[in-house]
């Protein structure tokens, strides 16, 4: 069951369904800054720039 448990997490199917996850994640937070203070531009900088990450790791996994 361990090994299974361990190949699971390098699969690609459930790494890329984790980045999406995550992303949607990120997505949410930047909302929810951006509504109730417009003025936060460092937090947002920080969220969008881990989000172009989380993109740029989607686009290397295989489809």
């Amino acid at each position: 069951m361990i090994t299974n448990a361990a190949s699971m997490s390098l699969n690609p199917l459930f790494l890329r369904h984790d980045l999406m996850i995550e992303l949607g994640r990120l997505e949410m937070a930047m909302e929810d800054i951006r509504v109730a203070t417009p003025a936060s531009n460092d937090q947002i900088v920080q969220l969008e720039s881990r989000r172009a990450r989380i993109n740029e790791a989607l686009s290397r996994l295989p489809a």
